[in-house]
Protein backbone atom coordinates (compact mmCIF):
# COMPACT_ATOMS: atom_id res chain seq x y z
CA UNK A 1 0.00 0.00 0.00
CA UNK A 2 0.53 3.67 -0.65
CA UNK A 3 3.62 2.90 -3.35
CA UNK A 4 2.09 6.11 -4.95
CA UNK A 5 1.62 8.32 -2.29
CA UNK A 6 1.10 11.85 -2.30
CA UNK A 7 1.97 11.37 -6.52
CA UNK A 8 -0.62 12.38 -8.79
CA UNK A 9 -1.97 10.55 -11.88
CA UNK A 10 -3.75 11.30 -15.04
CA UNK A 11 -5.62 8.11 -16.52
CA UNK A 12 -6.95 8.48 -20.28
CA UNK A 13 -10.20 6.17 -20.90
CA UNK A 14 -10.62 5.91 -17.03
CA UNK A 15 -14.84 5.37 -17.22
CA UNK A 16 -14.40 1.57 -18.02
CA UNK A 17 -12.48 -1.39 -18.35
CA UNK A 18 -8.37 -0.83 -17.73
CA UNK A 19 -8.59 2.62 -17.10
CA UNK A 20 -10.83 2.40 -14.42
CA UNK A 21 -9.04 -0.32 -12.57
CA UNK A 22 -5.83 1.31 -13.17
CA UNK A 23 -7.41 4.90 -11.38
CA UNK A 24 -8.74 3.03 -8.90
CA UNK A 25 -5.73 0.73 -7.97
CA UNK A 26 -4.01 3.65 -8.08
CA UNK A 27 -5.84 5.37 -5.90
CA UNK A 28 -5.88 2.69 -3.52
CA UNK A 29 -2.35 3.02 -3.25
CA UNK A 30 -2.39 6.42 -2.22
CA UNK A 31 -2.19 8.49 -5.48
CA UNK A 32 -4.33 11.66 -6.28
CA UNK A 33 -5.80 10.67 -9.48
CA UNK A 34 -7.69 12.69 -12.48
CA UNK A 35 -9.93 10.10 -14.65
CA UNK A 36 -10.17 11.30 -17.96
CA UNK A 37 -12.55 9.97 -20.40
CA UNK A 38 -14.70 11.23 -23.63
CA UNK A 39 -17.88 9.70 -21.56
CA UNK A 40 -17.76 12.29 -18.86
CA UNK A 41 -20.62 10.15 -16.51
CA UNK A 42 -18.04 7.71 -16.77
CA UNK A 43 -15.41 9.04 -15.71
CA UNK A 44 -17.24 10.83 -12.77
CA UNK A 45 -18.27 7.56 -11.73
CA UNK A 46 -15.26 5.97 -11.30
CA UNK A 47 -14.11 9.57 -9.25
CA UNK A 48 -16.78 9.33 -7.58
CA UNK A 49 -16.00 5.57 -6.58
CA UNK A 50 -12.59 6.40 -5.50
CA UNK A 51 -13.92 9.39 -3.35
CA UNK A 52 -16.03 7.25 -2.10
CA UNK A 53 -13.81 4.98 -0.84
CA UNK A 54 -11.70 7.75 1.03
CA UNK A 55 -9.48 8.53 -2.14
CA UNK A 56 -9.04 11.99 -3.81
CA UNK A 57 -9.99 12.16 -7.92
CA UNK A 58 -11.84 14.20 -9.98
CA UNK A 59 -12.96 13.24 -13.51
CA UNK A 60 -12.36 15.48 -16.49
CA UNK A 61 -14.56 15.17 -19.86
CA UNK A 62 -11.19 14.46 -22.31
CA UNK A 63 -11.31 13.15 -25.89
CA UNK A 64 -7.61 12.46 -26.24
CA UNK A 65 -8.05 13.33 -30.30
CA UNK A 66 -8.21 17.16 -29.68
CA UNK A 67 -5.65 19.45 -28.35
CA UNK A 68 -7.30 21.45 -26.52
CA UNK A 69 -8.96 18.96 -24.59
CA UNK A 70 -5.90 17.69 -23.78
CA UNK A 71 -4.67 21.07 -22.35
CA UNK A 72 -7.63 21.64 -20.36
CA UNK A 73 -7.13 18.07 -18.80
CA UNK A 74 -3.83 18.92 -17.92
CA UNK A 75 -4.52 22.36 -17.06
CA UNK A 76 -7.00 21.32 -14.49
CA UNK A 77 -4.89 18.67 -13.01
CA UNK A 78 -2.09 20.90 -11.97
CA UNK A 79 -5.01 24.16 -10.94
CA UNK A 80 -6.71 20.93 -8.69
CA UNK A 81 -3.16 19.14 -7.60
CA UNK A 82 -0.55 21.41 -8.24
CA UNK A 83 1.37 19.04 -10.85
CA UNK A 84 2.14 15.59 -12.67
CA UNK A 85 3.49 12.86 -11.62
CA UNK A 86 1.97 10.04 -13.87
CA UNK A 87 0.52 9.59 -16.82
CA UNK A 88 -1.29 6.35 -17.93
CA UNK A 89 -2.23 6.60 -21.40
CA UNK A 90 -4.86 4.18 -21.61
CA UNK A 91 -7.96 5.58 -23.97
CA UNK A 92 -8.31 3.35 -26.67
CA UNK A 93 -10.94 2.07 -29.78
CA UNK A 94 -11.41 -0.68 -32.00
CA UNK A 95 -12.62 -0.99 -35.31
CA UNK A 96 -11.79 -4.56 -36.84
CA UNK A 97 -11.41 -4.90 -40.95
CA UNK A 98 -9.64 -5.48 -43.35
CA UNK A 99 -7.87 -2.75 -45.46
CA UNK A 100 -10.64 -3.04 -48.12
CA UNK A 101 -13.28 -3.37 -45.66
CA UNK A 102 -11.97 -0.38 -43.17
CA UNK A 103 -13.30 3.04 -43.89
CA UNK A 104 -10.68 5.68 -44.07
CA UNK A 105 -13.12 7.54 -41.13
CA UNK A 106 -12.33 4.44 -39.31
CA UNK A 107 -8.64 4.52 -39.61
CA UNK A 108 -8.51 8.13 -38.96
CA UNK A 109 -10.79 7.75 -35.55
CA UNK A 110 -8.44 4.97 -34.39
CA UNK A 111 -5.07 6.76 -35.00
CA UNK A 112 -6.60 10.06 -33.53
CA UNK A 113 -7.31 8.68 -30.22
CA UNK A 114 -4.86 5.01 -29.63
CA UNK A 115 -1.86 7.11 -31.11
CA UNK A 116 -2.22 10.81 -31.75
CA UNK A 117 -3.98 10.94 -27.89
CA UNK A 118 -1.35 9.34 -26.61
CA UNK A 119 1.17 12.05 -28.16
CA UNK A 120 -0.78 15.05 -27.35
CA UNK A 121 -1.14 14.02 -23.27
CA UNK A 122 2.21 13.29 -23.33
CA UNK A 123 3.27 16.62 -25.19
CA UNK A 124 1.33 18.61 -22.45
CA UNK A 125 2.05 16.92 -19.37
CA UNK A 126 5.74 16.64 -20.19
CA UNK A 127 6.84 20.13 -19.14
CA UNK A 128 5.15 20.19 -15.34
CA UNK A 129 7.10 16.40 -15.19
CA UNK A 130 10.26 18.54 -16.44
CA UNK A 131 9.77 21.23 -13.73
CA UNK A 132 8.96 18.60 -11.05
CA UNK A 133 12.28 16.67 -11.62
CA UNK A 134 10.83 13.57 -13.52
CA UNK A 135 7.81 11.42 -13.96
CA UNK A 136 6.47 8.07 -15.36
CA UNK A 137 4.01 7.87 -18.44
CA UNK A 138 2.92 4.31 -18.98
CA UNK A 139 1.28 3.85 -22.43
CA UNK A 140 -0.62 0.97 -22.97
CA UNK A 141 -0.54 -0.39 -26.55
CA UNK A 142 -1.36 -4.49 -26.82
CA UNK A 143 0.11 -7.34 -27.98
CA UNK A 144 -1.50 -6.42 -30.98
CA UNK A 145 1.24 -4.18 -30.78
CA UNK A 146 4.04 -6.96 -31.26
CA UNK A 147 1.94 -9.76 -33.84
CA UNK A 148 -0.08 -9.32 -36.64
CA UNK A 149 -3.56 -10.15 -36.48
CA UNK A 150 -6.80 -11.12 -39.17
CA UNK A 151 -8.65 -8.33 -39.84
CA UNK A 152 -7.29 -5.67 -37.36
CA UNK A 153 -5.36 -3.55 -39.63
CA UNK A 154 -6.15 -0.13 -38.59
CA UNK A 155 -5.88 -1.62 -34.52
CA UNK A 156 -2.53 -3.21 -35.09
CA UNK A 157 -1.17 -0.40 -36.96
CA UNK A 158 -1.78 1.97 -34.45
CA UNK A 159 -0.81 -0.40 -31.37
CA UNK A 160 3.03 -1.21 -32.89
CA UNK A 161 3.20 2.78 -33.28
CA UNK A 162 2.63 3.48 -29.70
CA UNK A 163 5.55 1.53 -28.83
CA UNK A 164 7.93 3.48 -31.22
CA UNK A 165 6.28 6.25 -29.03
CA UNK A 166 7.62 4.79 -25.99
CA UNK A 167 10.70 4.33 -27.21
CA UNK A 168 11.37 7.96 -28.78
CA UNK A 169 9.69 9.48 -25.65
CA UNK A 170 11.95 7.72 -23.42
CA UNK A 171 15.20 8.69 -25.80
CA UNK A 172 14.41 12.40 -25.48
CA UNK A 173 13.39 12.72 -21.81
CA UNK A 174 15.37 9.96 -20.32
CA UNK A 175 17.83 13.27 -18.44
CA UNK A 176 14.85 14.96 -17.28
CA UNK A 177 14.31 11.45 -15.07
CA UNK A 178 11.21 11.11 -17.28
CA UNK A 179 10.41 7.64 -17.49
CA UNK A 180 8.13 6.00 -20.62
CA UNK A 181 6.91 2.52 -20.85
CA UNK A 182 4.55 0.40 -22.25
CA UNK A 183 2.74 -2.50 -21.49
CA UNK A 184 1.31 -4.76 -23.83
CA UNK A 185 -1.94 -6.92 -22.79
CA UNK A 186 -3.59 -9.48 -24.58
CA UNK A 187 -7.06 -10.16 -24.34
CA UNK A 188 -8.29 -8.31 -21.41
CA UNK A 189 -12.12 -8.89 -20.16
CA UNK A 190 -13.54 -5.21 -21.31
CA UNK A 191 -16.18 -3.50 -22.98
CA UNK A 192 -13.41 -3.41 -25.78
CA UNK A 193 -14.74 -7.23 -26.57
CA UNK A 194 -17.72 -5.96 -28.02
CA UNK A 195 -15.76 -5.34 -30.71
CA UNK A 196 -14.01 -8.31 -31.73
CA UNK A 197 -16.51 -11.14 -32.85
CA UNK A 198 -17.52 -14.39 -31.16
CA UNK A 199 -15.40 -16.42 -33.25
CA UNK A 200 -12.06 -14.24 -32.75
CA UNK A 201 -12.33 -13.98 -29.18
CA UNK A 202 -12.53 -17.89 -29.13
CA UNK A 203 -9.64 -18.11 -30.93
CA UNK A 204 -7.78 -15.78 -29.16
CA UNK A 205 -8.30 -17.98 -25.75
CA UNK A 206 -7.72 -21.38 -26.89
CA UNK A 207 -4.21 -19.69 -27.92
CA UNK A 208 -3.21 -18.25 -24.39
CA UNK A 209 -1.68 -20.64 -22.32
CA UNK A 210 -3.64 -19.03 -19.19
CA UNK A 211 -7.20 -20.51 -21.38
CA UNK A 212 -8.96 -17.19 -20.30
CA UNK A 213 -9.22 -13.56 -20.07
CA UNK A 214 -7.61 -11.27 -17.77
CA UNK A 215 -8.89 -9.41 -14.92
CA UNK A 216 -8.60 -5.76 -16.03
CA UNK A 217 -7.34 -5.17 -12.08
CA UNK A 218 -4.45 -8.17 -13.13
CA UNK A 219 -2.53 -5.83 -15.86
CA UNK A 220 -3.40 -2.58 -13.67
CA UNK A 221 -1.10 -4.45 -11.57
CA UNK A 222 1.93 -3.95 -14.14
CA UNK A 223 0.68 -0.39 -14.98
CA UNK A 224 0.89 0.48 -11.07
CA UNK A 225 4.43 -1.49 -11.09
CA UNK A 226 5.85 1.19 -13.43
CA UNK A 227 5.01 3.93 -12.59
CA UNK A 228 5.92 3.44 -8.59
CA UNK A 229 9.83 4.13 -7.53
CA UNK A 230 9.87 0.18 -8.06
CA UNK A 231 10.55 0.61 -11.66
CA UNK A 232 13.09 3.86 -11.07
CA UNK A 233 15.53 1.66 -13.56
CA UNK A 234 12.87 1.21 -16.01
CA UNK A 235 12.15 3.13 -19.06
CA UNK A 236 11.94 2.61 -23.29
CA UNK A 237 10.56 -0.58 -22.39
CA UNK A 238 7.71 -2.69 -23.29
CA UNK A 239 5.79 -5.54 -20.88
CA UNK A 240 3.91 -8.01 -22.12
CA UNK A 241 0.41 -9.16 -20.17
CA UNK A 242 -0.80 -11.56 -21.88
CA UNK A 243 -0.95 -14.41 -20.43
CA UNK A 244 1.25 -16.30 -22.53
CA UNK A 245 -0.15 -15.94 -25.47
CA UNK A 246 2.38 -14.38 -27.83
CA UNK A 247 4.97 -17.01 -26.23
CA UNK A 248 2.92 -20.00 -28.02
Amino acid sequence: MNRLRDKVAIVTGAGSGLGEATAKLFADEGAKVVAADINYQSAQATAAAIVAAGGRAIATHTDVGAAADCEKMVAATVERFGTVDILVNNAGILTMGTALTLTEAQWDRMHAVNLKGAFLCSKFVIPHMQAAGGGSIVCISSISGVIGQRQMIGYNATKHAVIGLVRCLALDFADDNIRVNAVCPGTIDTPLLANVSAEDLELSLANTMMKRAADPREVAQTVLHLASDEASFTTGALFLVDGGQTAM
